[in-house]
């Protein structure tokens, strides 16, 4: 599941991966949630890094792009000098935050739980 938050100009910017924490009676009721909000146009304003050092590279022709409605609360060690999350864990889905208000907290440097929008998802 690819993330993102909204900067102070309400662009949405690319946050980085989750997939630990998906079993897979999650990731059905997420495909369940995510298909009504198929789009075809990548809603990011800058497109994803294709490279990771940390992870497989990225395909963007096999992401399942989604309108940015949904919010997921994950648990990750850091944020990386690229401005991307570490060691993310999904944990579910937020209903008492709209996605809209979703901001990269700047103060957490160490493990934390955050709330990201679930983003568009490969291989869902």
């Amino acid at each position: 599941m690819l993330l993102a938050y909204y900067d102070p100009n309400g662009r949405l910017v690319y946050a980085g991966r989750a997939g630990t924490g998906i079993d897979n009676a999650e990731l059905e009721r997420l495909w369940r949630r995510l298909q009504p909000l198929a789009i075809e146009k990548m809603p990011l304003d800058v497109p994803p890094p294709r490279g990771s050092r940390f992870g497989s590279p990225l395909r963007l022709s096999r992401v399942h792009w989604v309108r940015p409605e949904l919010v997921a609360e994950v648990k990750f060690l850091t944020w990386t000098d690229d401005n991307l999350l570490r060691q993310v864990v999904y944990e579910g889905l937020r209903e008492d935050k709209p996605a809209a208000e979703v901001r990269r907290s700047r103060s957490c440097n160490r493990s934390s739980r955050h709330s990201g929008r679930a983003a568009p998802r490969a291989g869902l």
